[in-house]
């Protein structure tokens, strides 16, 4: 049979991408390769999660750990026995690793995640998916796995809790009535960072130019920060400054906010609103973040959701789901409706029990099976670009003092 030039060329590429992903796809006796990009504090609950793991029989090696700090690189190569490299462009360069765990501070999630995803890499990648500051890359990073086909998982590990799918389904059927508000807090006291006055975490072992490459921490060179002298509190306590980090605002907002989309099944805001400061007197002068947070997200025809958030006193608030018929909270072994008896009369309440609890492991584990399987994991990098849009217009409203609108056919952010 004649074959055209044109019929030829799409049968190759169909053949070569065919060819390519069966590459990615681990066969049941075959084990997935992981390098740790970043040996901190959860660097280190990721290696232990991993090492766990593999005690308990799944099929995963800790192939290479990354870091820019010599020590923190030592300590991790000789808790895994695995390759010690201080370039994370080495890692991606690497053909025995087949998946990288991204625990850098936020700044450096987006550029590492898409050149891995580039290289033929799996990502699992800590929440905040990606920096604050710039739209574009959650935009990018999404636009890179749907391209290249990779498994991204983003860390907000409390997704992998099966109360979020079972009461999406509920709310799918109609059992709360029309989505109208929901809410969600974290209230925290302690340390977080480095406090006025508080040098524990600070290290005197790290120095610049010595056993620490600053200027690749920093990433000036990249245009992923601005270049500036060594300071200890920046590397220690990274998120307190707006150069690295949102703040409470992207490290505990990610954890509250992705398992409310996934069960209300929202997408993209329409408006958020968010407010807060520097109150606690050991934070100010130190302290760029705010330590009281707090975010109102409105979607397209509802709901709102207000999430709250305070460094400072641990008094919560309730974590609920509020229906035109029924409210929802999330309690107990999972959650309880509560019916409205002036809208439906006298109806019991209704418990939903867990099937699944979360944790690190858990949420390995579902990422560890898309490996083999090919599907996105629960928490992906389309719902964490979701989240991420929410929370790029809650930090820019409280930098700006105004309200920010967000423009789903351009995907665009502006102020009202």
């Amino acid at each position: 049979m004649r074959q055209t030039r044109r019929e030829f060329l799409r049968q190759a590429a169909s053949l070569a991408s065919v060819t390519l992903l069966s590459k990615s796809v681990f066969g049941a006796n075959e084990r997935a390769g992981v390098a740790v990009i970043g040996c901190g504090g959860m660097g280190n609950a990721h290696i232990s999660t991993l090492l766990a793991l593999k005690q308990k029989g799944e099929p995963v090696d800790i192939v290479a750990v990354c870091d820019v700090w010599q020590k923190r690189l030592d300590d991790a190569a000789q808790r895994t026995g695995a390759k010690a490299l201080r370039d994370y462009r080495r890692v991606l360069d690497d053909k025995s690793i087949d998946a990288v765990c991204i625990a850098t501070p936020d700044h450096w999630h987006a550029k590492i995640a898409i050149e891995a995803m580039e290289a033929g890499k799996d990502v699992y990648c800590e929440k905040p998916m990606t920096h604050w500051k710039s739209l574009d890359e959650p935009k990018r990073l999404v636009a890179t796995q749907t391209r290249t086909k990779r498994v991204v998982q983003v860390g907000t590990q409390g997704m992998s809790d099966s109360i979020w799918e079972q009461v999406a389904e509920l709310v799918k059927a109609g059992e709360i009535g029309t989505l109208i508000q929901a809410q969600a807090a974290d209230m925290r006291t302690g340390h977080w960072g480095v406090l006025c006055g508080c040098e524990k975490d600070i290290d005197p072992d790290a120095k610049p130019g010595v056993n620490l490459d600053w200027d690749m921490w920093l990433g000036w060179r990249f245009g992923l920060a601005p270049r500036r002298a060594w300071e200890p509190r920046r590397y220690f306590a990274f998120r307190i400054f707006w150069d690295y980090s949102g703040g409470i605002g992207t490290d505990w907002f990610p954890h509250l906010l992705t398992p409310l989309v996934r069960a209300m099944g929202l997408k993209f805001p329409k408006r958020v609103i968010a407010s807060g400061g520097i109150y606690h007197p050991e934070h100010k002068g130190r302290w760029e973040v705010p330590d009281i947070f707090q975010m109102v997200v409105e979607y397209p025809d509802g709901p709102s959701i207000h999430l709250m958030a305070c460094l400072g006193n641990n008094w919560g608030a309730p974590m609920l789901l509020r229906g035109s018929k029924a409210t929802l909270v999330f309690e107990g072994n999972g959650a309880v409706i509560y019916p409205q008896k002036e809208v439906v009369g006298e109806l019991p309440r209704k418990e939903i029990a867990r099937t699944r609890g979360a944790s690190l492991e858990e949420h390995w584990r579902d990422f560890l099976t898309c490996l083999r399987t090919r599907e996105q994991p629960r928490s992906n990098a389309q719902l964490g670009y979701y989240v991420m849009t929410a929370l790029h217009m809650g930090i820019r409203s409280y930098l700006q003092g105004r309200a920010m609108e967000f423009d789903e056919r351009l995907q665009t952010v502006k102020p009202v």
